[in-house]
């Protein structure tokens, strides 16, 4: 089901923008990574501008067209991992964002504000709110996070201790370090926390690189993963929201690297987990935990008050005392124990085929999907294709056999609700 979600995210990106190469749209976080049910979390959707480019000073490696906005990356007062935007060239190619957000600096130099690009997007204020570099929205079934961010074509400057660090136990391997530094990197629109000058500073991220290297770990590596995205959930997020499934890679990634291909193996799962808590609880004693691909840069600045810290380093010495039967305190893996091992079998199965068909279904309805278009536009298309009306009457059948039989006049929303709890 992982590689199953991993394709069907990625098939989708590149079909929604086929028309337009001026957006790249990449499903960030656990969705893209295939590590999450359909509505199981947040969609995280990056929209990329293609013709807008960032690079560090100096790096002449790559030359664009007149099209498009070129910003060199200043670093000066900047917390590691994040930069302001000087505008080098203005691009031919209309964008009223970014014309928006650009500022005269008191040294006469242009910038662009990434406070300012952000709240352009927001359309409705009652709907739509900003949380980090996003405009989030929801609906009655699912929730997202859209971000809307620029390229950054000097990944290897930036990535260079990343690549020639010591390792260990030979993970990433040569041949994963070269791929991954040759990803572009993507300029996000949100500064340091902790900064006097964070409504100018942009962050550098890494999410194809990241992509690349979750790909690569095994079964037993990315369920260490799951579980400790279980316990942040259930037992560390309660504490403080600054808890992410996004802090829990980190440490997941930086424990990968530094222990021995030989200890991920099925029995050592929850000795790992425990571990893991063990590192987490580390990283918030210290008030420091490096981002894995420019350690320089501390996740925790400025996210994590004195009372917070001291609630959750006494949580998580709880749950290492308590040992791997810790994992009994997440609501899912305790409904999971209490069926029997046919019953448990038979309702993943189940879960899995559902997910499956409305994957492929809805595949099939964003292809018809071209800039402008609303959903009901799309809708409309994708009932004249037999496919997809097939797929839809396959999961009504499984997730509500009497379906047929229904004659209420709110069926639509009935089914919508029976496949959403099918599928938490």
């Amino acid at each position: 089901m992982v590689q199953l979600r991993r394709k069907a995210c990625r098939e989708l990106d590149v079909k929604l923008y086929r028309h337009d190469h001026h957006i790249t749209r990449i499903v960030a976080g656990s969705k893209g990574e295939g590590f999450t049910t359909t509505f199981e979390s947040d969609t995280d959707i990056v929209m990329l501008y293609n013709y807008a480019v960032c690079k560090t000073p100096g790096d002449d490696s790559l030359t664009f067209p007149n099209t498009h906005f070129k910003f060199t990356m200043d670093s000066e007062h900047c917390h590691p991992g994040h930069f302001k935007l000087e505008l080098t060239h203005t691009g031919t190619t209309e964008d009223s964002n970014i014309q928006q957000a650009l500022f005269v600096h008191d040294n006469g130099k242009t910038y662009v504000s990434s406070e300012k690009y952000r709240t352009t997007f927001i359309k409705d204020k009652t709907q739509e709110t900003v949380s980090g570099p996003a405009i989030t929205g929801c609906n009655a079934f699912q929730s997202w996070d859209n971000v809307n961010a620029f390229r950054c074509t000097s990944q290897q400057p930036l990535l260079s201790q990343w690549m020639s660090r010591p390792r260990h136990h030979n993970w990433p391997n040569p041949d994963l370090i070269k791929e991954v530094s040759k990803l572009e990197a993507q300029m996000v629109p949100v500064g340091c926390k902790s900064s006097e000058h964070k409504d100018n500073e942009w962050r550098v991220c890494f999410i194809l690189s990241e992509q690349r290297l979750t790909d690569s770990w095994n079964k037993n590596q990315y369920r260490i993963y799951i579980l400790l995205k279980l316990i942040k959930k259930s037992l560390l997020k309660p504490i403080s929201d600054e808890i992410s499934s996004y802090l829990m890679k980190n440490i997941m990634l930086w424990f990968t690297e530094q222990n021995p291909a030989k200890i991920f193996k099925k029995i050592y799962l929850l000795q790992n987990v425990i571990s893991c808590l063990k590192s987490l609880q580390d990283a918030i004693k210290s008030n420091d935990l490096p981002y894995y691909m420019i350690p320089d840069r501390n996740l925790l600045t400025g996210r994590i008050n004195p009372e917070q810290q001291r609630q959750l380093i006494e949580k998580l010495e709880e749950l290492i005392e308590e040992g791997p039967s810790v994992i009994l305190r997440c609501p899912k893996v305790c409904a999971a124990l209490q069926m029997s091992l046919v019953e448990l079998t038979k309702k993943g199965c189940w879960k899995d085929k559902i997910e499956k068909l409305y994957l492929e279904r809805m595949n099939i309805r964003l292809s018809y999907w071209s800039p402008g278009m609303t959903y009901d536009d799309v809708i409309q298309l994708a009932k004249k294709n037999p496919q997809y009306n097939s797929l839809y009457v396959r999961i009504n059948d499984i997730v509500w056999p009497q379906w047929r039989e229904y004659d209420g006049s709110d069926k639509s929303n009935v089914i919508d609700r029976k496949f959403f709890d099918a599928l938490p």
